[in-house]
């Protein structure tokens, strides 16, 4: 329980009564301002048992999208009050509320509400790391209609809430996906057709159609040229390799390269679930993180989202020998490896590159890795003073070297993408389709 700024005025002003010389006005003054702040002190304590706030937060957010979180107040009694609530917020989200000023270290919410009425604000967050946390306590301040103290309390709301990769990307294919699953009459995988491996089914011959499909028996039979028709095979191992080591700590437009390359592994095997492919996820950086092996369905599919929004940088040399020595015992199988990592220079990741091109002699494995726009952005600009001409040296240097790197993996059969965060989604569909070719 605190005065108020008007609390405070009118004291003021009673002192500056009595200091005038007045006799009884001061003593009138005095008594009735002292029986308002009882008064007031009564009702604000009255109405901030009654009061009722519940956080409305969402249980599940996306790194990097905004959501909403809901603060809902409830007023039953018959008095106004003035509300002023401010949120604990964990310091893994990034948060805005209608005039936010520097001095917040949280939101704060300010709102009227009238008697027997209820009320939502509503501030909105932005996750900025990957993992599970909590909101704790909700700060509440209430004051009268009178407006002389302000009484605060705090309670205490946990609630515990998963920061998930963006899937946002994912989410355009979904409607594509959700076709690939349906059929006219039912609920069975609706197959892809005209692409693919896997024999489906026979048609008359198209103009446009490789000469290889003929199906010359069927066109004997029928006596026209007839086509055969392929679709996607399913069940084959996708599997994802993600370094979660110090080269993928770099920090590319306010996120890391692992925070990149995590959302576009979640991308990639949301894509090979709905193609009922079987997905499997290795994390490592000097030892074996998690490991799951391939495996088809939904629970798969969560497990490998629980152990994705968990990585983190670590600050260490990734063991690159004892991870693709691992997989190679674990998977025998012809599969498809999408190798999250980076690439600096031929000498720095000799280990990398190595034990690419050895697995790449049984399987078909892409390396993606997560480019340094910003020195893209460095040679676009014409160098003004010393310092722009050495920051686009050494532009060059490290771009040469990367290309240097991207060459040697093309020589030992190894599939590379090496792009910007926004164009690397279109290019890992391409990338996935052709494996299912090759497999």
């Amino acid at each position: 329980m605190r005065p108020t700024f008007r609390l405070i005025f009118l004291s003021a002003l009673g002192a500056f009564l009595w200091l005038s010389g007045w006799l009884y006005l001061p003593i009138g003054y005095v008594v009735i301002l002292g029986t308002a702040t009882v008064v007031d002190i009564a009702v604000t304590r009255w109405l901030l048992q009654h009061l009722r706030v519940e956080r409305k937060g969402p249980q599940v957010l996306e790194l990097g999208t905004a959501q909403t979180v809901q603060i809902l107040i409830s007023n039953p009694t018959f008095l106004p009050a003035s509300v002023l609530i401010k949120d604990d917020v964990p310091d893994a989200l990034d948060w805005e509320t209608q005039g936010k000023s520097q001095d917040h270290l949280r939101p704060i919410l300010k709102t009227r509400i009238g008697p027997y009425f209820r009320k939502v604000v509503s501030y909105s967050v932005i996750p900025k790391r990957r993992g599970d946390f909590t909101w704790t306590i909700i700060v509440v301040a209430l004051t009268s209609s009178l407006g002389l103290v302000q009484a605060f309390t705090t309670m205490r709301q946990d609630q515990t809430f998963s920061v998930l990769p963006n899937l946002a990307e994912a989410r355009k294919f979904e409607l594509v996906m959700k076709k690939m699953q349906m059929s006219q009459f039912g609920s069975r995988p609706y197959p892809l057709r005209g692409a693919g491996t896997e024999f489906a089914s026979l048609r008359d011959y198209c103009p446009d159609d490789d000469p290889r499909w003929i199906d010359w028996n069927a066109t004997a039979r029928r006596g026209r040229l007839v086509s055969k028709e392929f679709q996607w095979e399913r069940g084959q191992n996708v599997i994802a390799l993600v370094d979660s080591g110090r080269v993928m700590a770099t920090r590319l437009n306010g996120a890391t390269k692992l925070d990149h390359a995590v959302n576009a592994c979640a991308f990639l095997l949301y894509l090979a679930r709905h193609l009922d492919d079987k997905i499997g996820l290795m994390v490592f950086s000097q030892t074996i993180d998690r490991w799951l092996s391939p495996r088809r369905g939904l629970p798969q599919w969560e497990a490998c989202l629980r152990v994705l929004r968990q990585v983190e940088p670590r600050f260490v040399e990734a063991d690159y020998q004892r991870a693709f020595t691992f997989i190679g015992n674990q998977v025998t199988r012809r599969s498809f490896f999408i190798v999250f990592s980076d690439l600096t220079d031929p000498d720095t990741s000799e280990a990398l590159l190595s034990y690419c091109g050895l697995l790449a002699e049984k399987h078909y494995v892409l390396l993606v890795a997560v480019s340094d726009f910003e020195y893209q952005d460095v040679l676009k600009k014409v160098p003004q003073t010393e310092e722009d001409l050495f920051r686009c040296a050494a532009a060059i240097a490290l771009m040469q070297e990367r290309m240097r790197a991207v060459a040697f993996l093309k020589e030992r059969g190894v599939a590379v993408l090496d792009a910007t965060p926004e164009k690397i989604w279109g290019a890992l569909v391409d990338h996935y389709f052709l494996a299912k070719r090759r497999l």
